[in-house]
């Protein structure tokens, strides 16, 4: 989650990241630079939302020592969406494994 928090991804699968939503620093970033306060509950969660609107929110395990990875994608067909998210785990696993 540190390395997730300190050095963010600016994309994923060929998508700029638009907004980093920080749920334990209740911080909302904008690629442009600025950032919002969030209002909700703190929780060690991040989410990714990118500027096709897919998204990947990363937050530890509460019962094992890894990290869970939750992917929403948008595309006009069940195909596309399948290679967004292959695309997606693709730049999870070699930016885990950098």
């Amino acid at each position: 989650m540190t390395k997730f928090r300190n050095e963010a991804p600016d994309s994923f699968g060929g998508q700029k990241v638009a907004v980093l939503e920080d749920f334990e620093l209740s911080t909302k970033t904008f690629a442009d630079g600025h950032s919002e306060e969030m209002t909700l509950p703190k929780s060690n969660v991040l989410k990714y939302i990118l500027e096709d609107g897919s998204w990947i929110a990363v937050r530890p395990s509460g019962t094992e020592p890894k990290i869970k990875f939750y992917i929403g994608t948008q595309a006009d067909s069940q195909e596309a969406s399948l290679a967004k998210r292959d695309n997606f785990e693709a730049d999870i696993n070699a930016f885990v494994n950098a």
